[in-house]
């Protein structure tokens, strides 16, 4: 999480004119954000893209018909905001301010009519439930204005009054950490035990169904809340943006859970590149029913941690360029999780093996078997992996690695050799700092691999930089090139960005930070990121892997390089600057400052959710 009131994004806007009705019959104005085209020919996705997903995690016995939703906990920023942007007092002079802080935190622009009405309409039809059972709808989250400051946002939206309580962690010795309403319908701000709870959501909410009174002092007072006196993990929800908020390391799980999905912005109402933003509906209508079906039905939808593929939008993209070049990362998407053994050889010599290792750590069956090999599937997962890549090789098309391995080139493609997989890989490129002189490169040439070094030093080290360099200067990347006829030649000839897949279980990975300029990848697959108990290695987090838990992602790979057009982005209003929303009342020039208006404030982006954490549980087998 960033910290709280950094300055990431500062909104200017000026408001005038209508909005429409906002559904509480008390007659106020609301704004509403209309979509625009971001192009002149407008595609059906044939895929899914930016939508919540919803599952119950399989193993637990407790989940069943017989264990109904009692209590649905949301997140705040990027959950129930499409970003967080709050004035510096978290405090709003009149009517006007109020309306641009909530258009910027809660209306969307990409989808027609007025998203806070359908959050209301949800929040509602989840709180009463159409099967006559109440629900006990909280807010748990790290934003770091305080739990005051989520309120008025709340109530500036007119969404207040669906919850029971406000949450805020960690916890924070001279301010309050909760807020409840009471059954006059006021908030009381109090402080819950946040302080004797390890500083993750899971562990939160587990301790919530030990002591549900604690967390709830509305409890002994009004009888409707005798429903929550005894709770269960598997009696709650978890909407949140944040995967790793489902799993904590110490062993607590979200049993059930809704991930919101998390994208970028370039062009966010008068601001430029917004990232890592989110919100239930922000990009489909169907995030509303999809929330509302789980909390009446869980058990309906098991969790499945598969691949998803995606083609942003570029100009030319009707042309349908054929796909080239498949780049794979390694860790944890090739991998299941990387082990490596202590053997220093490892990452010096061309076709290592544990046989030549003085300290026998690792078997080479062992390697194969925890590095690339599933315990949740039938079958090899090496000889699923194969079989994919030969296919993909006999469809003309190059395949790569790049990865940050720490252990370097020559250790990542020893692995491939072990589990003979190497053999289908053109070139492998490491971005992890190298020593002057130490390659960082390999390519496979006449019946043997050769290392060499990139230019990679010399770029922005971002895999989206590095792919659109390749893209530029494909034989400074394949050396074997310069022979000019070879096969890599001819598959590669006149690349472009557009004829290249990253394969990757990171988001990030798939676009620069640099600025709204910043290199993008066009086309990629995500892998499923998890965390799970892993064979005798304990509780891993931040798992991956192709196939890992599903065979369907093979095929869902294969179709996507054969055809990426039928995986488009969302039609973005932010692929293009936007115009004059009359519906709203908000007005923006070309160069995205106000035209005119009746009221002027500055709202900053607060508590922005940082991309997933990059720093993996260590990996090995317990006693080693």
């Amino acid at each position: 999480m960033g910290q709280a009131g950094s300055v990431k994004e500062t909104f200017h806007g000026w408001i005038c004119g209508s909005g429409i009705e906002d559904g509480s019959g008390v007659g106020r104005r609301l704004p509403a954000a209309s979509a625009s085209r971001s192009r002149p020919m407008e595609r059906a996705s044939l895929r899914a893209t930016f939508r919540l997903r919803c599952a119950e995690r399989i193993a637990p016995s407790e989940l069943s018909k017989d264990c109904p939703v009692k209590l649905v906990v949301f997140d705040f920023d990027e959950t129930l905001t499409l970003a967080t942007f709050m004035t510096g007092n978290c405090e709003y002079a009149d009517d006007e301010e109020k309306d641009i802080a909530r258009v910027i935190n809660f209306e969307t622009p990409w989808v027609e009519g007025s998203r806070i009405v359908k959050l209301q309409k949800m929040l509602g039809a989840i709180k009463e439930g159409t099967d006559g059972r109440r629900r006990f709808l909280t807010v748990l989250t790290n934003n770091g204005k305080g739990v005051q400051a989520v309120i008025n946002m709340l109530k500036i939206a007119g969404l207040d009054s669906y919850f029971s309580a406000v949450w805020t962690m960690p916890w924070r010795q001279y301010m309050p950490n909760g807020a409840y309403k009471d059954q006059k319908g006021q908030w009381n701000l109090f402080d819950p035990p946040s302080d004797k709870v390890r500083n993750h959501k899971a562990d939160v909410l587990l301790h919530v169904t030990k002591y549900p009174d604690a967390w709830f002092p509305q409890i002994g007072q009004d009888s409707s809340f005798s429903a929550i006196e005894s709770l269960h993990m598997g009696n709650i929800v978890l909407v949140d943006d944040q995967r790793a908020n489902f799993q904590s390391q110490f062993g607590a799980s979200i049993l059930r859970y809704c991930k919101v999905a998390r994208y970028d912005a370039d062009l966010y109402y008068d601001m430029r590149m917004v990232k890592n933003m989110g919100g239930i509906g922000a990009h489909h209508d169907a995030d509303y029913d999809t929330l509302k079906r789980f909390v009446e039905d869980p058990w309906m939808c098991k969790e499945t941690l598969q691949i998803r593929c995606q083609e942003r939008d570029f100009r030319g993209w009707e042309s349908q360029p054929p796909v080239k070049l498949v780049v794979f990362d390694f860790d944890e998407t090739l991998t299941l999780a990387t082990f490596m053994p202590q053997s220093k050889a490892i990452a010096t010599k061309v076709g290592w093996t544990p046989a030549e290792a003085a300290f026998k750590d690792w078997s080479q069956e062992d390697l194969v078997k925890y590095n690339f090999e599933s315990p949740w599937v039938e079958g090899s997962r090496v000889q699923k992996l194969k079989s994919m890549l030969e296919d993909i090789e006999k469809e003309q098309r190059v395949l790569a690695i790049l990865t940050q391995n720490a252990s370097g080139v020559v250790a990542v493609l020893n692995l491939l050799k072990l589990a003979n997989l190497a053999e289908h890989f053109s070139a492998i490129w490491s971005m992890s700092p190298a020593q002057s002189g130490e390659c960082d490169g390999a390519f496979w040439e006449s019946g043997r691999w050769h290392l060499f070094q990139t230019p990679g030093s010399q770029l922005h080290r971002h895999k989206a930089d590095v792919l659109t360099h390749v893209a530029e200067h494909p034989l400074r990347w394949f050396p074997q090139m310069g022979g000019g006829d070879s096969p890599v030649a001819r598959a590669l000839s006149n690349l472009r960005l557009e004829n290249v897949v990253l394969v990757d279980d990171e988001r990030a990975n798939f676009r620069s930070e640099a600025s709204l300029a910043a290199a993008m990848v066009l086309r990629y697959c995500k892998v499923a990121r998890y965390d799970e108990t892993y064979r005798d290695c304990g509780l891993l987090d931040q798992m991956g892997g192709i196939g890992a838990h599903s065979d369907g992602d093979y095929d869902e790979l294969r179709t996507f390089l054969r055809q990426p057009w039928d995986y488009p982005y969302p039609t973005r209003a932010e692929m293009s600057p936007m115009k004059k929303n009359a519906s709203s009342g908000i007005s923006f020039s070309q160069d995205g400052q106000a035209e005119s208006g009746k009221a002027k404030i500055e709202l900053v982006r607060c508590n922005e959710d940082e991309p997933e954490a990059t720093q993996k549980a260590p990996r090995h087998r317990i006693g080693f």
